[in-house]
């Protein structure tokens, strides 16, 4: 991995991490919070928020998968802008 991308990786685990909270501190290995989707939801932005809105449903394997897929947007776009940066 080159230098201009680690900002991706770094935010990738991040990410995972975040996203691992939510259903550990469900099953209660985690002590248990009612605020543990808050930092997937932030890390995610704007993109969540949106996806969020526009699905607009009540499953929670629903809203992971739309709050992972912010997340991924985010990344491809610290990747891209990594490569550009690189490139200079």
């Amino acid at each position: 991995m080159r230098f201009e991308h680690w900002p991706a990786g770094l935010y990738a685990i991040a990410c995972v991490l975040a996203l691992a909270a939510i259903p550990l501190s469900a099953a209660g290995w985690l002590r248990p919070d009612p605020l543990a989707a808050v930092p997937a939801l932030l890390l995610g932005m704007p993109w969540s928020h949106l996806l969020l809105w526009l699905g607009d449903t009540q499953s929670v394997t629903v809203n992971l998968a739309l709050v992972a897929l912010g997340m991924a947007v985010n990344v491809v776009l610290f990747w891209a802008l990594g490569t550009w940066i690189g490139g200079w």
